[in-house]
């Protein structure tokens, strides 16, 4: 057989330039009513199709949901009629062996779940969801319960997306087109789905060439696109169809999707795949296997989402790409795509690459208020984010450059803010704040670490922390610090040291109001505080493993 690599909103045209030949159409349907039928639950490109054959062959099914939207035909149309009743194909009886896996338990659902918990971070109430036709993306579906007046327009509509639909958490009440109404061109499932489908005005089949129409999708505010992927090489170029030589599905319907998400006012396309194949071979590699198709370019990806994290890479350079997406590499590949992420000079050689030695600790993200109401987001610092340190500390006052290294710097080098950015999460920590607290435009406005010496294991972590001077007052010197105090022992650190500036008021203050139990010297102009975090009442408790607020 040939393999026709196009997206599916390409066959209209194929069909109307005659690169398509068709003569004969057979189509499912409903029986006649009064004067019309309805294409149930498979419209995808049947007018199409239709439209381009010399005899169009109707097969009737009483058993046929009666759908809404453009799935309705003259009955005129149709040149001969075949009567087939029979039952509606479950999911069971057309693809037998997945339904086999998620019976029987799939040994990399734990993997998945991560995966679906990253992405629906993503997903903000009252987006409107559109899904590849991959099982990667199905095991997102129960994870949409958390969130609240979804938009559905998809290609497929399944026994959960109605599930959500009966819940209330898909409603369509947000959506910027065919608000109110689920979009989809075909469905498949068990026999409450058809029964659900039949005569709802609530869900609409539209033809595949209208549900992934860039331009359609462009239209639909906040918009997110979740597709399927098999690889990524380290600039962000995504193989969906194919690896190597060998074919493993077709190009479908995700570039449209990318692209128009891409295009939709607040809309976010995404990349899914499991860090690590099934053979035991990385997803995430340094170059795509020779033979290997692009489907989607790295001038289109945005987000990419394995069970280790998220990598942005909208507008980032290839330096920025490959330390975003070694962070969400399975861990016993990173080493190695870091060292030809070097050999080839994609990144510095100077780059440490601590990091990748330890797993992020995604568990440390969270948003904050500060005094005056606003929200932030925090989160542990990620090698990525030496761009985002470097335009901090250009933002700084000269004032607050000298309080915090004790000497003037016109700017800072890249050694040092890799020595900051790139930390082992094992025995460092720094806490980053960004503002606004969600979306991709984010700014630094606050960090605050601890950095171990290297060469002095036995001597105390120095603890530091600097707010941007546009953000000073809003207590986030206080924040950050405290924080770092309660995660501490979760390290196994139970000191701190700080060194001081005499004349650093705000940071002697916030160390004084902390009430955490410490000793002090001075020497020179400088104070040296020494704390004891062992007699620290946190505010956080471990629980599993998992640090939790009281």
């Amino acid at each position: 057989a040939d393999y026709t690599p196009i997206s599916i909103a390409s066959i209209p045209r194929l069909l109307e330039q005659k690169k398509l030949p068709v003569d004969v159409a057979i189509i499912k349907c409903t029986p006649p009513h009064k004067g019309f039928i309805s294409l149930g639950i498979g419209v995808e490109h049947t007018h199409d199709f239709m439209r381009s054959a010399s005899v169009v062959i109707a097969e009737v099914n009483s058993h046929m949901p009666w759908t809404e939207g453009k799935s309705k035909i003259l009955a005129s149309e149709v040149d001969w009629w075949v009567r087939h009743d029979e039952p509606m194909p479950t999911t069971e009886k057309l693809w037998p062996d997945l339904v086999k896996v998620m019976t029987k338990g799939d040994p990399q659902k734990n993997v998945e779940e991560k995966m679906a918990r990253n992405v629906i971070n993503l997903v903000d109430d009252g987006a409107t969801i559109k899904f590849g036709w991959s099982p990667l993306t199905f095991s997102i579906f129960p994870f949409l319960k958390e969130r609240k007046n979804l938009g559905l327009h998809t290609d497929v509509m399944t026994d959960a997306l109605v599930y959500l639909m009966e819940e209330g958490v898909i409603n369509n009440s947000l959506k910027t087109v065919d608000r109110g109404r689920t979009v989809v061109s075909q469905a498949y499932g068990g026999r409450e789905l058809y029964e659900f489908l039949d005569r709802n005005p609530a869900v609409e089949f539209h033809p595949s060439s209208y549900v992934n129409d860039p331009q359609v999708m462009a239209r639909i505010d906040n918009l997110v696109s979740i597709v399927g992927a098999l690889k990524v090489d380290l600039t962000g170029q995504i193989a969906t169809d194919s690896i190597a030589h060998n074919f493993y599905g077709s190009v479908w319907s995700d570039v449209d999707s990318i692209r128009g998400a891409r295009y939709s006012k607040g809309g976010k396309p995404i990349v899914i795949l499991r860090s690590m194949s099934l053979q035991g071979r990385s997803n995430i590699v340094f170059a795509l296997p020779p033979g290997t198709g692009v489907a989607i370019t790295r001038s289109d990806v945005e987000y990419v989402v394995t069970e280790y994290g998220t990598a942005y890479l909208d507008g980032k350079s290839v330096r920025e790409r490959c330390l975003a997406l070694i962070d969400i590499a399975h861990p016993i590949f990173r080493q190695e795509l870091l060292n030809e992420a070097k050999k080839y000079r994609y990144i510095s050689e100077s780059q440490p690459g601590k990091s990748f030695l330890a797993e992020y600790p995604q568990k440390l993200e969270c948003t904050h208020t500060t005094k005056t109401g606003k929200q932030v987001f925090v989160r542990p610092i990620k090698a990525v984010d030496e761009d985002a340190l470097r335009t901090f500390f250009h933002k700084l006052s000269d004032r607050s450059v000298y309080l915090r290294y004790f000497r003037k710097l016109q700017s800072m080098p890249q050694r040092i803010l890799q020595r900051y950015t790139d930390v082992n999460y094992s025995s460092d920590m720094a806490l980053v704040v960004f503002s606004p607290a969600d979306g991709p435009n984010r700014e630094m406005v606050a960090i605050g670490q601890w950095l171990s010496d290297p060469l002095d294991e036995m001597s105390a972590p120095e603890v530091a922390f600097q707010v941007r001077d546009d953000w000073q007052g809003e207590g986030l010197g206080s924040y950050l610090f405290r924080r770092l105090v309660d995660i501490s022992d979760f390290f196994g650190v139970h000191r701190f040291k700080a060194d001081v500036l005499g004349e650093n008021r705000g940071m002697q203050a916030v160390f004084k109001n902390s009430k955490v139990p410490h000793v002090t010297r001075s020497d020179f102009g400088t104070i040296t505080y020494m704390f004891d975090l062992t007699k620290v009442e946190r505010e956080t408790v471990l629980s599993n493993g998992e640090i939790q607020e009281k």
